[in-house]
């Protein structure tokens, strides 16, 4: 008979933002590049003690260089399976987004030592055509119907 191996399944929690500035052709928001070629949103691990809103600031802050940052709304989460080959293990994994204005200032600095190796400014249909992860497209349509919702209402 066989033998049954069981897999270990570990719960992750994390946080993290949809950046978005306003541009003359309206809301761009901001990708990072990863060195494996793929763009994604600034996001991270949950420390002991953070509320989401704080692990969601301080992982844009540290990804993308960006300091003066607004909340503006709750996107809600985000929840997806992955296989960590390091660890031989499986995570379910849950992260929470936060829809945040630029404030203007700096330019964006991708961090180096998480593999980020650009930063881009990008229209909300073209950052939905380049990420790759469904949940993620997911975020940002939640981010799109919050600013759809804040320009009809002057916001």
């Amino acid at each position: 008979m066989p033998r049954q191996q069981t897999q270990k399944v570990k719960r992750a929690f994390s946080a993290g933002g949809v950046v978005y500035r306003m541009a003359p052709t309206g809301p761009e928001v901001l990708l990072l590049r990863h060195e494996n070629g793929r763009w994604m949103l600034p996001k991270g691990t949950t420390e002991a003690g953070e509320t989401d809103e704080q692990v969601a600031l301080r992982e844009v802050m540290e990804e993308t260089g960006l300091r003066n940052l607004k909340r503006v709304a709750d996107l809600g989460e985000e929840r997806y399976r992955f296989y960590w080959r390091p660890d031989r293990t499986f995570y379910d994994k849950t992260v929470h987004y936060y829809l945040l204005e630029w404030q203007g200032g700096e330019e964006p600095s991708p961090q180096r030592e998480e593999g980020f190796v650009g930063a881009e400014w990008v229209p909300l249909e073209e950052a939905l055509r380049r990420v790759r992860y469904k949940e993620t497209r997911e975020i940002l349509r939640r981010a799109q119907q919050a600013l759809a919702s804040l320009t009809a209402s002057g916001g």
